[in-house]
Formats: structure tokens, C-alpha cells, sequence
């Protein structure tokens, strides 16, 4: 019998979930840009992100004791568009994922629930992220245009947890998506995995909470003996051994 990734811990979506204040309204129309291709638009989110990385930099390092290592693994891809997947722990850890990919461009998909956050929904989306709706049609409209984004060599984050549970001490269970996305366009994914580590230095003085550190594994592109579903599998199945050998470390 296959042996279960013994980081890998089923639970309840809601439980110990961060819940936001969504006061707003939104849903995702047919005619969604999800690319955003319009010079404006990537004049402005090149703009907005280039603040935000100086930044985020300082805040991310003081509060989080933020360090990031494995870069060389995102130059190995050469401009070749991927799928990104990273374990979901802290509100703050798509900037880290921001910051580690800069300057390339990246798309985020995240729950359209994040799009009823005043503020908060205008500054993810020009930062480049993409709503997740429950609609199947409309997901099926995200991915074609991620995919057609890929194609152009940018790279797509998504969170096959799904939900985020801050400080999670292990993998939760991963949602097929993301690898199905990779493998239906030939893409690879890249895993990342946050680690925590406890305060040392100037950070004992102040933090209680561990120090987030992301790291950047090595690319893996799908089988292309494999079908299309049992090449997702696969991806999925190695980037949970990359990501739980990290951890271990």
C-alpha cells in the first residue's frame, strides 16, 4: 500500500480559517479581464509593484523575519511560463511569494470573496490577482486565460490548500487544480514551501511568532507519457514529497 505524505493532514476547512471583513458585492462577470493586457493595466501593476517591493522588503523582514532562498530555481526556467504552489499560512505570504518572482510577472488566484474587502480588492487585483469564483463555467474561463498567460511566460500562484490557516504546522491536503492547470499546457510547477523557524538574533527581542522563511525547490515539468490526469496526479504527488523533504530539513 502506498504510504500517505506524512505532512500532509486532512482538516476542516473552517477550522482556525482567518475570516476577513467582506461588506461588499462582487461577482465575476463574462466578460472578466483576467489578464489585464491593456497598457495601462501593466504600466500600472509594474508601477504598483515596484513600491511595493521596496516596501514590503523592510516590512517583511522586521515583522516576519522574512528570508528568501532558492532563486536560482525560478532563473533555471528561462522565461518559460509555470504554475507556482506554495503552502498557505500567513496573510502576508503572497508578498513573500511577490518579492521572491520580482520583477516577473505573476497572476494570483485567489478566493472571489477577497474582492468584497474595500481597498483591499483594488490593490490585489492591479498587484495581479484573479478571482476564483464557484461558477464551473467561469473557472473554466480562468484557466484558458492562464494558461494563455503562461504560454506568454507568466507565472501563475495558486494555493492547493485552498484556505488559509495562519501558522499551520504541516502540509494540508492539496486540491487538484493547479496541476491540472500545468499539466494541460505542458507547463511546470514550481513548488515553494514556507518554513517557520524560531527567532534568533534581534528577532528574539520582539517576535513570538516563528520567523517565515520561503523557499524555492527545483521545477518539475508533467510526464508527457502520462494522460493529462494522471500527469496532474503525479505533479501533484512529487511537488507534496519536494515540499515535505524541505520541512523536514
Amino acid at each position: 500500500m502506498e504510504r500517505e505524505p506524512v505532512l500532509v493532514q486532512p482538516q476542516d476547512e473552517e477550522e482556525h480559517v482567518l475570516h476577513m471583513w467582506e461588506p461588499l458585492s462582487f461577482s465575476v462577470g463574462q466578460d472578466y479581464d483576467y489578464w489585464r493586457q491593456s497598457l495601462l493595466c501593466r504600466f500600472g501593476t509594474g508601477l504598483l509593484r515596484c513600491l511595493v517591493f521596496v516596501l514590503l522588503s523592510v516590512y517583511n523582514f522586521v515583522t516576519l523575519g522574512m528570508k528568501i532562498d532558492g532563486k536560482e530555481n525560478l532563473k533555471a526556467l528561462k522565461g518559460r511560463g509555470a504554475v507556482t504552489v506554495c503552502n498557505h499560512i500567513h496573510p502576508m505570504d503572497c508578498t513573500m511569494i511577490d518579492l521572491a518572482v520580482f520583477p516577473r510577472r505573476i497572476h494570483y488566484v485567489t478566493l472571489d470573496t477577497n474582492f468584497r474587502i474595500p481597498l483591499v480588492r483594488h490593490l490585489i487585483r492591479w498587484l495581479g490577482a484573479v478571482p476564483l469564483s464557484h461558477s464551473p463555467h467561469q473557472i473554466a474561463q480562468l484557466f484558458e486565460a492562464m494558461g494563455e498567460a503562461m504560454d506568454d511566460g507568466v507565472l501563475v500562484q495558486v494555493y492547493p490548500e485552498g484556505v488559509l490557516i495562519p501558522y499551520s504546522p504541516a502540509l494540508r491536503k492539496f486540491k487538484g487544480g493547479a496541476f491540472r492547470l500545468a499539466a494541460d499546457h505542458g507547463a511546470p510547477v514550481v513548488p515553494m514551501v514556507i518554513t517557520q523557524e524560531p527567532p534568533a538574533g534581534l528577532f528574539r527581542l520582539y517576535k513570538k511568532k516563528p520567523c517565515l522563511h520561503l523557499h524555492i525547490l527545483p521545477a518539475i515539468d508533467p510526464d508527457p507519457t502520462l494522460s493529462r490526469r494522471a500527469a496532474a496526479a503525479a505533479l501533484r504527488d512529487q511537488c507534496i514529497q519536494a515540499m515535505e523533504a524541505r520541512m523536514k530539513q
